[in-house]
Formats: structure tokens, sequence, C-alpha cells
């Protein structure tokens, strides 16, 4: 399986543009957690993945290994945005 992860060279492109969309990023997320919000947690869970699912299936259709590596990568970054959000949580709680 192909890993899907930015080059170094790619890097200052991709962070660029996340930079300038973060806005409507948030705007997004919070309409769509709206949506989810008379869900049970389990069911809030099933919606989130089949999403995932779904838009991962769009974008790689006839390929299951490089589905399943974005998927990866996806749940990558998520433990990266966790761990970004615990440590600005202890650093908040410090001061």
């Amino acid at each position: 399986m192909k890993p899907m992860r930015a080059t170094k060279a790619e890097q200052p492109e991709i962070y660029t543009i996340v930079k300038r969309e973060m806005p409507a990023i948030h705007r997004a997320v919070g309409k769509m957690a709206k949506q989810l919000r008379g869900l049970s947690d389990v069911s809030q869970k099933r919606a989130i993945a089949e999403l995932t699912a779904a838009w991962i299936v769009a974008i790689y259709p006839d390929d299951l290994g490089l589905a399943i590596s974005l998927s990866d990568a996806m749940r990558e970054q998520t433990d990266i945005i966790l761990k970004e959000a615990w440590e600005h949580r202890e650093r908040q709680q410090r001061h």
C-alpha cells in the first residue's frame, strides 16, 4: 500500500492551503456536528465513519489499497489534531 503522506516539498503548500481555509473548515465542521446532535454517540461514530468512507470511495473508486491508505492517513491526522488539542488545553490550564 502506498502511504498517503505529504513529502517535505509538498508540506508548505498544504499548510498554506489549510491555514487559508481554516475558518471555512471550522464552519463546515460546526454545520456537520449540528446534524449529528440527535444521534447517540455510537450512531454519531457510525455516521462519521460512513461519511468518511463515502468521501474516500469518491476519490479512489477503483483502488481499495489507495482507499485504505487514505483512511490510514486520515486516522493519523486525527491523532495529530487530538494531541495538538490536548497540548493546547494543558498550556491554557497552566496560565
